[in-house]
């Protein structure tokens, strides 16, 4: 890896994307040290291997040793004290996605883009390089418990890398394989219109050599004439590799894959859902780039498990609890079809944190529909990150979209910790419970779970309801 024995401080190194940089610096032996405002698993990890970790930004932070800055794409450069005190030392200051270019760099790397799946997808790709002893390094935005975490540097030249859209940046990269998904209304506060969202995406594709396209999403589809001989995925479409007869019960999936027409294998895939077959066909189709035998790839994958809270199961005893990261219309869609389609006849009660004021703002009509699947939601008031509040928007916008657009019963909550005592009062046999956003709402599903374990009530498996 380049400018090994280096010294890094990162601000803001307690986030997904930042600790998997930093991770992988420390094992390429790099000094590395870091701020973020809490403590948490990746923080405790990065302290455990080696890395420096302080609990609040200050300017004594910056000290002698450190010879470049990276900065987290959360981080407000005009006030963060640590970068004002690295631009008086006259260092280097870097975004993290240029820091992750520089990693690129020599290597031969698979950019993983998209609104959605992004996270799923590479550890996908991640679990066949490594299971087929590729020996690559990955950088993934969540931790992967058979992966052993959220990242890791490889012995080979190969890097996996999931590809954050939400400031723009990414199009500094150049992967050599770039794989894109979806695309979807996100970040408006970035790119303001619909169109300029999709030209960056196929600005982004055409910077690789070699491309894997999702033929199922239609902004893809718009596009994919201007893309240099693209290798294809899909289910609904013909694709260079599409996925047949697929079959869901409950957390597994399976389904037949077709390469150029010709049947390889079927594929048993331990994730919900059609989302999750195209997730699958991605990291299928990407390997089958860097030389792996699709079959082999299926194989790999039936080792694969979820990223953390990407549908993770908390509990199951009569009553199903998950919680799950999806926190735009489309996920939630998505994600609450792969329950219908898993777990067929359960009454369905969701509880949904909003995330950030200008997204709800840009999209909250786009919720209503998200929800026809489920009998209940529950929407608490947004989680805004770092966000100041906006006049006029909060989670009612969502909520009154859901009752203009469904049947379901919705309510509003006052705070996360309502939510826990409505369902502790509503939980009947049978239930599957499901809380969405990329907040702190876990911590409803997480109490509810030990509720359910702690025997307070005991369900009994009911049959099917609908």
């Amino acid at each position: 890896m380049q400018n090994s024995g280096k010294y890094y401080h990162f601000v803001g190194i307690g986030g997904d994307g930042m600790s998997g940089l930093a991770h992988v610096m420390l094992e390429a032996g790099c000094s590395v040290s870091g701020s973020d405002l809490c403590e948490n698993s990746k923080t405790i990890r990065l302290r455990n291997s080696g890395a420096q970790i302080y609990l609040e930004h200050q300017p004594s932070n910056i000290t002698d040793e450190i010879e470049e800055v990276i900065v987290s794409s959360a981080i407000d450069w005009t006030n963060n004290v640590e970068i004002g005190e690295a631009k008086k030392r006259e260092l280097r200051i870097l975004p993290r996605m240029h820091a992750l270019s520089n990693l690129l760099e020599g290597q031969r790397s698979i950019g993983v883009a998209g609104t959605h799946g992004k996270t799923t997808t590479t550890a996908m790709i991640a679990t066949i390089l490594s299971r087929t002893g590729l020996d690559p390094t990955y950088l993934i935005g969540a931790d992967c418990p058979h992966l052993g975490g959220n990242a890791c540097l490889g012995r080979s030249k190969l890097v996996i890398t999931e590809v954050d859209e939400s400031d723009g940046l990414f199009l500094g990269l150049r992967p050599s394989i770039s794989v894109l998904g979806n695309i979807d209304k996100d970040h408006m506060n970035t790119y303001k219109t619909y169109g300029a969202i999709q030209e960056s995406f196929l600005q982004f594709v055409n910077r690789a050599e070699q491309s894997v396209l999702s033929l199922d999403d239609p902004n893809i589809r718009k596009f994919v004439k201007d893309v240099t001989a693209p290798f294809t995925i899909g289910i609904d479409t013909q694709a260079d590799l599409q996925a047949v007869n697929i079959e869901h019960e409950q957390l597994n999936t399976q389904f037949d894959i077709i390469l150029f027409g010709r049947r390889i294998c079927r594929v048993s895939l331990s994730a919900p859902g059609a989302h999750n077959v195209r997730n699958a066909l991605a990291a299928i189709g990407a390997s089958f780039l860097v030389g792996v035998d699709p079959q082999d790839a299926a194989a790999a994958l039936f080792t694969f498990q979820l990223p953390q809270r990407r549908f993770q199961i908390l509990e199951e005893n009569g009553v199903t609890v998950v919680d799950d990261y999806a926190h735009l219309p489309a996920e939630i869609k998505a994600t609450l079809q792969a329950i219908r389609d898993g777990w067929n006849g359960r009454r369905i009660i969701a509880i949904f944190q909003p995330h950030r004021y200008s997204r709800t703002q840009a999209l909250g009509a786009e919720f209503g529909s998200a929800f026809r699947q489920a009998e209940i939601v529950l929407v608490a008031p947004i989680y805004p990150a770092y966000e100041l509040p906006i006049a006029g928007v909060s989670a009612q916008l969502i909520v009154d979209a859901i009752r203009a657009d469904t049947d379901t019963q919705v309510y509003s909550l006052s705070s996360p910790a309502a939510g826990v005592e409505f369902l502790k009062a509503q939980i009947e046999p049978g239930d599957f419970i499901i809380s969405f956003g990329a907040g702190d709402i876990w911590r409803v599903t997480t109490e509810i779970s030990s509720f359910l374990k702690e025997g307070s009530f005991l369900p009994v498996t009911t049959g099917e309801r609908r």
